[in-house]
């Protein structure tokens, strides 16, 4: 039996029973999963960070008090706090010292909403409170918005096809409202084409950031395969910042495909057909596989 796995497993008590089972399920010799999953994001980040792709992962440290992150700024002036266990945006907020004031951004349903504190203590119980309820890390805040200053990512989606080779199935961009911090479609944002944005940009650029994005998908799936169990599809989203330079933001091994069948609709066939074939491959490979490793 193979087991195509899409659910998205958090730190909560009804996740945490979900997951005992699933652990349960790929211990049975009579069932294999398409896919096994990647862990929290921090440690994805871990493995990132020490590989040959460290120079597009943004520095990312753990946090788990308002003292902490009050310290942190004084380095890095504006941050992100992101939840390791978190999907379309949920929980992420920017934090910004100016003057003796602390303001605290969250973007949610296309709509920022800001939190202002007028004191250290005060920020401080706050992010306590925040910390409370969920693990986060911390990042600088990265200027990835474009010319009208929407925030945007590009999507990738990559499959392994019947030879078992990481395939790019397609890109997409995602774009956030005005001055806001997400780009996430939970958050409000909308898809567009990436030959929209590519075409938009000067030769140049354009040659440059399609090298860049060539670099990075050729080497992240096998890195994280190196370190983590078989994978079969990825999505990954990578950010532009205002010189260019690309940041690997995300990687998640049960990407939504709504950016990609939304803008290049011929795939949709492809990409509802591709866990069917890979699973044809498991079927008649891993037999063979596990009786060479015994």
């Amino acid at each position: 039996m193979i087991v195509y796995d899409r659910c998205f497993y958090t730190n909560d008590p009804s996740s945490k029973q979900a997951m005992a089972i699933v652990k349960w399920l790929k211990k049975k010799a009579d069932i294999t999963f398409l896919g096994n999953g990647l862990p929290n994001k921090w440690a994805i980040y871990e493995i990132l960070s020490k590989s040959s792709l460290s120079p597009y992962i943004p520095k990312t440290i753990l946090i788990g008090s308002g003292k902490g992150v009050i310290a942190q700024l004084e380095v890095m002036k504006k941050a992100v706090l992101k939840p390791i266990f978190g999907s379309g945006g949920a929980g992420i907020h920017k934090i910004e010292k100016s003057g003796g004031e602390f303001e605290i951004s969250a973007d949610s349903g296309g709509r920022l909403s800001t939190k202002t504190f007028h004191s250290t203590s005060e920020t401080e119980d706050w992010l306590d409170s925040l910390f409370s309820k969920k693990e986060y890390m911390m990042q600088p805040f990265l200027e990835l918005s474009d010319t009208l200053n929407c925030p945007f990512d590009i999507r990738v989606l990559l499959q392994k096809d019947q030879e078992e080779k990481w395939i790019v199935r397609g890109k997409g961009i995602r774009r956030g409202s005005k001055n806001g911090i997400l780009s996430n479609l939970r958050a409000g944002g909308e898809i567009l084409p990436f030959e929209e944005y590519a075409n938009s940009l000067n030769i140049r650029t354009r040659r440059f950031i399609l090298h860049e994005l060539e670099e990075i998908l050729s080497k992240l799936p096998g890195i994280l395969e190196a370190s983590f169990p078989r994978l079969f599809e990825l999505g990954v989203d990578i950010g532009v910042s205002k010189d260019h330079a690309l940041w690997v933001l995300d990687t998640n091994s049960k990407p939504g495909r709504k950016v990609i069948a939304s803008t290049n609709p011929d795939l949709k066939e492809v990409l509802y057909n591709a866990p069917l074939e890979y699973a044809r491959v498991l079927s008649e490979t891993l037999p063979e596989r596990e009786e060479q490793h015994l």
